[in-house]
């Protein structure tokens, strides 16, 4: 009973709240996804404002389930309600987030990704005993499609024309015609963009995960490419030839269980005097006091870390287990070096969740 007395209410009560809020954002994600799936919030943003028997009627659902949807939206924040007229609608600030997949700051992806961790709650609490994560492929095809649609931006909209010309005489080499590795490649949404591009060149895109090389062939397969081969590195290796005269990695090293051994092999794939690996990768400072009291998306990094990075990193016994602020900057040039680039630079790009380097066999 003292310790119940000593405890301080004003503070009891914020935490409360704080506690609430954190709640109500679990369910929103779920809540979120559904409004993304079933059109909700392109048709608010598009047509808006709109009462619910008319966006419900606007995508032929049921009323009273678009009512309940557009109380919680508007409770939560994402959605803007006009008391007045009983009618809903979306800033263009919030349809820019959640509505709009060519904006840069469309953020469905990441809703897609933590509704698809919740299942494995029981498998987490597992790896707490054993040390043992999950691979990307435990998490089923939705974690995929959300990581996919988190990266879509950059390697659709910048990567061709702003990052490639970064790379020192790289354009006019993949116009002449290359060979390009694109590491880690997911959906193969940056192979693709390159390989539209620049049609003279050859591209492979790698990746271990079998949803991932699912959704890419069927994503290659649209886009009409016959100038991509998809592999996984499981089965056919990333070459140690130097065949290469670019690699690519988009988020990709701080999720591999031995990062050292991927860089090794990107060295080792490259040609001999004048192979580029770019690497994109998450940005955070040297140390958790730093991220902690300086990073704005300390929060959800590390919840992506916990539930999906470093699991990944983890799901070996042997893992180095990085996690998503894991692969600094410092850390980056060091293990660079380590496996035997001599040239590093860091790129100056704007973006607010990831760093980009450049790395080479000359300086």
């Amino acid at each position: 009973m003292s310790e119940v007395q000593q405890i301080d209410r004003d503070k009891l009560g914020l935490f409360v709240k704080q506690t609430g809020g954190m709640v109500a954002a679990g369910f929103n994600c779920a809540i979120s996804l559904v409004g993304d799936r079933l059109g909700l919030f392109k048709e608010l943003a598009a047509n808006g404002p709109y009462d619910s028997e008319g966006l419900a009627g606007a995508l032929g659902l049921q009323e009273r389930w678009v009512r309940e949807w557009l109380h919680h939206q508007a409770c939560i924040g994402q959605v803007e309600y006009d008391a007045a007229t009983a009618t809903f609608a979306m800033s263009p600030e919030a349809a820019a987030v959640l509505a709009q997949p060519e904006h840069p700051a469309f953020l469905m992806g990441a809703y897609e990704s933590a509704v698809a961790v919740f299942p494995a709650v029981e498998k987490l609490a597992d790896a707490f005993r054993t040390g043992l994560g999950m691979s990307y492929d435990d998490h089923g095809p939705n974690c995929a499609c959300g990581i996919e649609q988190m990266g879509a931006f950059t390697k659709q909209q910048r990567l061709v024309p702003e990052l490639i010309p970064m790379i020192p005489g790289m354009r006019e080499r993949l116009q002449a015609g290359a060979k390009v590795a694109d590491v880690g490649c997911g959906g193969a949404l940056s192979t693709i963009a390159m390989a539209q591009a620049f049609p003279n060149s050859t591209f492979i895109g790698y990746d271990t995960s079998t949803v991932a090389l699912d959704r890419a062939r069927a994503n290659v397969a649209e886009a009409g490419l016959a100038n991509i081969a998809l592999l996984n590195p499981m089965d056919e290796p990333l070459s140690a030839q130097g065949q290469f005269d670019l690699v690519t990695t988009f988020d990709v090293v701080h999720d591999t269980p031995y990062p050292d051994r991927l860089i090794a092999d990107i060295f080792a794939s490259l040609s001999a005097a004048d192979g580029y690996w770019l690497c994109e990768d998450i940005k955070g400072f040297e140390s958790f006091s730093e991220n902690h009291s300086q990073h704005p998306l300390a929060a959800l990094l590390y919840g992506f870390s916990v539930t999906i990075c470093m699991s990944s990193g983890l799901s070996t016994p042997d893992g180095a287990g990085l996690g998503t602020l894991g692969f600094t900057r410092n850390m980056a040039e060091s293990m660079g070096l380590a496996a035997g680039f001599t040239g590093f630079q860091h790129l100056e790009v704007d973006n607010p969740m990831n760093n980009y380097y450049l790395f080479s066999k000359t300086e």
